[in-house]
């Protein structure tokens, strides 16, 4: 048992701000059935549990969930690789991020994973949903990055984007791979195992996404009972291409196959009409909005967001930094004109633990006895005062990744007083070292 003692609870929805309150928590061997959830919120709870770890501490709230992120992108930062400039998104994703994908393999991919597994930790992230690509290494590359997120203790949600740029044979792959890893999660739970991450049925984009593949990932969804993750509309391209070559819209194309749903992740949806978005709430669908990535990229500003009933905040791989992401969501809208603010931007960003409950079957994202216990500790001392009414201020304005103290998944530590408690120094090391190595092969696939 470990106690949190006097600390201020943030809530992110609604906002809120306790006043001294002390929380008790179940470890992951602890409690039988409850284990790894929050067991009492109170005062004075030190003479209910005189045997627990007292800990104490400034605030703490939920840990931050990046809805949509691609960790294959962790040994791109700085890439010293020859590439010709483009002159638009396609030819970006041609002359950079295809032929780093094509450069991956499961060394890289593991130390890949673990990297951005360890950065997000650092930044009080307890739950990424990476959308993963390696066409010339997809048998057992979800394995690989589940052992990823279990070494350094985070949650998360796996899938293999399918597509049909690397032929027939590749898309088979791709479906292949999400439903033997659904199989794998199925199989360890019927085990009595609780496993920290689960799979989607995973698929690129429209664009690359042929009626045969999409036909055999709907076959994917029904059969394993996920939901899909896909790329819908974040370039104008592939808004055009559903209507020449199919004659629909990219949402209804997709829904017709049967493949939006409650458990269903539609990334950036910048290009999207009004008739895909009413048609992505009836789903239930989430949106993932992806502010850095869609700046760096210039693919253009979704103007309908607001319309979007289930906005979730990612990053698309620019980084783990939820906290971050939250600040240029916000800015960027503003300078859009649109009429959200902060605190909008603030649901979003909660809403995320709406997507991980629909998988993991536990209620997160609240300090509340019997939900997750994924917590993080921050050391914040607020300038004005930190009340509910101005959380979402706080945070635009304030509170940063530099605070987080201590992480807990599953009420296990994470990090700990600023020290991880994974090995920070040789994941470090092999990323370092795989990525030189990455970035040698990437120039052999120009």
């Amino acid at each position: 048992m470990i106690l949190f003692e006097s600390v201020r609870v943030l809530s992110w929805e609604p906002p809120a701000v306790s006043e001294p309150l002390d929380v008790a928590v179940y470890g992951r061997g602890e409690g039988a059935e409850k284990a790894g959830t929050i067991a009492e919120v109170g005062t004075g709870l030190a003479s209910r549990y005189p045997g627990a770890r007292r800990i104490s501490g400034a605030y703490l709230s939920p840990g931050l969930v990046c809805a949509h992120t691609h960790l294959y992108s962790a040994l791109a930062r700085g890439m010293l690789v020859s590439i010709e400039p483009s002159k638009d998104f396609a030819q970006q994703l041609e002359r950079l991020w295809w032929r780093l994908d094509r450069a991956i393999d499961l060394p890289i991919l593991e130390a890949s994973a673990l990297a951005g597994c360890a950065d997000a930790a650092a930044c009080g992230v307890t739950s990424l949903v990476d959308h993963h690509a390696g066409p010339e290494a997809i048998d057992g590359s979800l394995s690989v990055l589940r052992k990823a997120y279990e070494e350094v203790g985070l949650r998360g949600l796996l899938c293999y984007e399918t597509t049909d740029r690397n032929g027939p044979e590749g898309a088979r792959a791709g479906v292949a791979e999400n439903l033997r890893f659904a199989r794998e999660i199925d199989a360890a739970r019927a085990s009595g195992e609780r496993p920290l991450v689960d799979g989607c049925i995973g698929a690129h984009a429209g664009f690359t996404v042929g009626d045969e593949t999409l036909g055999a990932l709907s076959d994917a969804v029904r059969a394993s009972g996920r939901g899909l993750h896909v790329h819908l509309g974040e370039d104008k391209y592939d808004a055009v291409d559903s209507r020449r070559l199919h004659g629909l819209d990219l949402v209804e194309r997709f829904d017709r196959a049967g493949c939006l749903g409650p458990k269903s992740v539609v990334g950036h949806g910048v290009w999207l009409t009004e008739s895909e978005v009413e048609l992505l709430n009836e789903r239930g669908t989430f949106l993932a909005h992806n502010a850095r990535s869609n700046m760096n990229n210039a693919v253009g500003y979704n103007r309908l967001l607001t319309r979007s009933r289930n906005v979730v905040l990612g990053t698309d791989g620019t980084s783990a930094d939820m906290l971050e992401e939250f600040r240029f969501a916000a800015f960027r809208h503003r300078e859009s004109g649109g009429p959200w603010w902060p605190g909008d931007f603030l649901r979003c960003l909660d809403r995320g633990n709406r997507l991980m409950e629909r998988y993991i079957g536990a209620a997160q994202g609240r300090v509340e006895a019997g939900f997750a216990a994924d917590l993080v500790l921050w050391d914040y001392e607020p300038p004005t005062p930190l009340v509910g009414g101005n959380v979402a201020g706080h945070l635009a304005f304030g509170l940063s990744s530099r605070s987080v103290r201590s992480v807990m998944v599953g009420g296990e530590f994470v990090i700990k007083d600023r020290e991880p408690r994974f090995d920070a120094e040789r994941i470090g090391a092999g990323a370092r070292g795989e990525a030189a190595r990455l970035w040698k092969r990437m120039e052999g696939r120009k």
